[in-house]
């Protein structure tokens, strides 16, 4: 029997639907993949060529597509796949999951799962309270939820920070993009550090702890959190029984521009069985695949026929079709291969901005330059 090895993170929801869907494909084929998990804050550019050279599959995220490029560890799909197969995949994806594996002329990856940036609230305490629409509406709402004493809350640990910071740049009109000069303009980006500081002094005094997971585990066990309106939607906490008190996702205010999340599955340059494992990504990302067993195992699909399947918005309180939008207008983030190494910097700058309440025109000279610094082997 074939035996093809696979590497992912570690958040579980993802991990269980990868085995029962290789379950299904060894009964249906004939071919084991193993799966193996490995923390998220280890997919570095140390690492990425490493569990390249030991595994078959690899769970990627597309900002880490230049390093791979320029390192040569995986096989672009356009060598193994059919232009067929490939074209379908597209026009099934989610939002620009597919696309957003597309880098330098070659596709790396496909979208097995999507996320966004996306709006979460907890119905029961916002009442009949409308869902912010506008950046506007969120602070109006703020106000009244502070005479309830309610709390808006958000994830501003470091990796959320920068993401924030990314989407606000683009919903502002200067959005971060591969091979720009600047960043972004000084003006845009003092306007995004300056909504970080409100947001910090007026949100729940827990944000610069959480990461999404954190917020959610907050909003769902405790009841002071009513709205959050920015941090990647994890549709688990929309399902009934995952946890105390199931969570509503919505769009993000002013819907389009915001950070694209998700996964890839790439294939391994050092693996030694590309056409098989090519064949099992490809089965993986398809639409009869995502929307029936892989949903039903708690994943988080990255195929738009998924996304809109009544059962799968039917198991999740319609945390697919309450999100597509945001989905369907979501940025994506650079992928030049000095892109990783500079978003965790600007994460824990950004952080520290916040922490210690630097200057923002000073923060937004040293985020300008190290940006520079970072790109200039790519311009």
């Amino acid at each position: 029997m074939i035996t093809l090895k696979g590497i992912t993170g570690d958040n579980p929801a993802g991990y269980d639907a990868l085995v029962a869907a290789s379950k299904l494909y060894e009964e249906q084929f004939g071919v084991k993949v193993a799966w193996q998990k490995r923390s998220l804050a280890n997919y570095g550019e140390q690492s990425f060529p490493a569990l390249a050279s030991q595994f078959d599959l690899l769970i990627i995220d597309y900002t880490q597509l230049g390093i791979a490029s320029e390192k040569k560890c995986l096989l672009p799909l356009d060598d193994l796949l059919s232009y067929e197969a490939l074209q379908q995949l597209e026009q099934q994806s989610a939002g620009p999951g597919f696309l957003s594996y597309y880098y330098q002329q070659k596709q790396w990856a496909l979208p097995v799962e999507a996320t966004v940036q996306c709006a979460a609230s907890r119905r029961d305490l916002l009442g009949e309270l409308a869902i912010p629409e506008t950046w506007e509406e969120v602070f109006e709402l703020m106000e009244v939820l502070k005479k309830q004493q309610l709390h808006i809350g958000m994830a501003l640990c470091p990796n959320d920070c920068l993401c924030t910071f990314l989407s606000l740049t683009a919903q502002f009109g200067s959005s971060v993009r591969e091979n720009n000069y600047l960043l972004t303009t000084k003006e845009v980006g003092i306007q995004a550090l300056e909504l970080l500081r409100t947001m910090r002094d007026n949100f729940h005094p827990l944000n610069l702890d959480w990461n999404p997971v954190k917020l959610y585990e907050h909003m769902a066990m405790h009841d002071d959190v009513a709205y959050s309106p920015l941090s990647f939607g994890y549709a688990n906490y929309s399902r009934e029984g995952f946890s105390k008190n199931k969570l509503h996702f919505h769009n993000a205010p002013w819907m389009k521009n915001v950070v694209l999340g998700g996964e890839g599955l790439a294939v391994s340059a050092w693996g030694s069985q590309a056409k098989e494992s090519a064949t099992f990504a490809a089965w993986l990302c398809s639409a009869p695949v995502q929307q029936s067993i892989y949903i039903n195992a708690n994943g988080q699909p990255g195929n738009i026929i998924a996304w809109k399947d009544a059962a799968a918005n039917a198991l999740t309180n319609n945390f697919f079709n309450n999100t597509i939008d945001t989905l369907t207008y979501a940025y994506v983030r650079p992928r030049y291969s000095g892109w990783p190494a500079f978003q965790q910097w600007l994460g824990e700058a950004l952080h520290l901005y916040l922490k210690e309440d630097h200057n923002p025109e000073t923060v937004m000279n040293q985020l300008q330059e190290r940006y520079a610094a970072s790109s200039v082997n790519t311009l």
